[in-house]
């Protein structure tokens, strides 16, 4: 394949286009591609395969819905990229021709065959190694172009799929943040194979989709899910420690609230845990087990819910289902504890002011004010804050270790993903807790 720019290729391809991450890939392509070749009157086709009819149909309304809000918040470069033609036109009629020149611009398939004809393949189907490898190998079965392969895997090395799906040099993650449209973040993982052609192009790509790029090694759960993982078997451990003081629904409610309140993030670790799905998190901290051999993964409160048929996850508005906790309009109401969900008790935060993540986000004193929080804290003697310090020292701890252990270039990396990809204010290799 000759060397090309991402912008010079017309067929692309996207494998599982139908769920929550490979519905939001396609639209951040098709809006890219099109705002990039409308001008130019230059055709491109954007392949959406999935195994369900209508899934694909909810995909394409979906895309609809989309770009239809995208159009009303930005119709002034709507007018712009049409070129002011035919002004009679109202604004819910641009806003409704820009939507369909969108639409028209993919087609879907249920056939994974249909990627025969794409040089660029984009592939987000479920995070299982032989699904993802019988895919590739199908395609490479039945075309002569020689595609590339970019894989949104969360967790799976990039170069057990290269392997076994023989496509040497020609495959390199592309590690989307859900949601694709909304999240900054893109992980690019590279194998020792890998092309200079394949990391241009998706560099190319981040460069285009206007995301911030980390190179994470070609390690089990990359950086984002070998910092998360990691401590999600901790706060399980933690929650087992405190269960002799406080019974299980109170301590695991206290780790959540700790993590969310004190150390001043968007969610409380046990509600990401629902918001990624109980089956998710297993699955990568079995590979985890698996692969990192000197380490121990404690997935007690995981493999419970999972024996209850308790999975979490989001619906198809992206609203948390219950799982670890349950919700009500989003809101915590109860701890799922050994076959039902219990009520926990009103947690006392002492002496301590009350922070939140929401009112400091934008806030541009932002260092100030996390030093002088994290030092009332290392004062406080109440419970909630000697578990957030306990917290905070093991994450800074779980931080370092990817460093030493190579699963990360940089310290830098290592806080990006997290204060991009999960949002936090701060990363977990900090020196809040160096003294405490």
């Amino acid at each position: 394949m000759s060397s090309k720019s991402f912008h010079d290729f017309k067929s692309i391809s996207v494998l599982g286009a139908s769920g929550k991450m490979g519905r939001g890939i396609v639209l951040l392509l098709v809006q890219h591609l099109f705002s990039v070749n409308f001008k130019n009157n230059v055709k491109f086709n954007l392949i959406a395969i999935d195994l369900n009819e209508e899934d694909l149909k909810n995909m394409l309304s979906y895309i609809e819905a989309q770009t239809l809000k995208y159009a009303e918040r930005n119709y002034p470069q709507i007018i712009e990229l049409y070129d002011k033609e035919n002004p009679k036109r109202s604004k819910e009629e641009w806003n409704k021709k820009y939507s369909a020149d969108i639409l028209a611009n993919i087609t879907t398939s249920i056939s994974f065959e249909s990627a025969i004809t794409s040089e660029l393949i984009f592939e987000a189907v479920v995070e299982k190694l032989e699904v993802k490898v019988d895919l590739i190998r199908r395609i490479e079965e039945n075309t002569s172009l020689k595609p590339y392969y970019f894989t949104n895997t969360s967790s799976i090395p990039i170069q057990s799929i290269e392997e076994e799906a023989q496509v040497k040099g020609r495959i390199i993650g592309l590690h989307f943040y859900n949601p694709p449209p909304v999240q900054k973040l893109l992980e690019i993982i590279k194998t020792e194979n890998s092309s200079k052609e394949v990391e241009s192009i998706a560099e190319g790509i981040a460069a285009s989709l206007k995301k911030t790029i980390v190179y994470a090694p070609d390690f089990t759960g990359f950086i984002g899910n070998g910092q998360f993982i990691r401590e999600v078997s901790y706060a399980i451990g933690l929650v087992e420690r405190l269960v002799l003081i406080n019974g299980l629904p109170n301590a695991i409610y206290l780790v959540n609230e700790v993590t969310k309140r004190l150390l001043l993030r968007p969610m409380g670790i046990f509600e990401v845990v629902d918001y990624v799905g109980i089956n998710v998190c297993q699955f990568i901290m079995d590979l985890m087990d698996r692969d990192f051999k000197d380490e121990k993964f404690n997935n007690s409160i995981l493999k419970r819910l999972l024996k209850q048929n308790i999975l979490g996850g989001q619906d198809s508005y992206g609203s948390i289902k219950n799982g670890v906790f349950k919700y009500e309009c989003g809101e915590i109401v109860g701890v799922y504890n050994r076959h039902a969900y219990d009520a926990f008790d009103p947690l006392n935060f002492d002496d301590l002011t009350l922070l939140t993540w929401k009112e400091l986000k934008s806030k541009k004193d932002l260092e100030a004010v996390l030093s002088s929080h994290f030092v009332d804290l290392s004062k406080s003697k109440g419970l909630a804050a000697k578990v957030a310090v306990k917290y905070g020292k093991a994450c800074n701890k779980i931080g370092e270790n990817l460093i030493s252990k190579k699963l990360a270039f940089s310290e830098n990396d290592v806080n990006t993903v997290m204060m991009l990809g999960f949002h936090h204010l701060y990363g977990p290799i900090n020196s809040y807790f160096a003294d405490f």
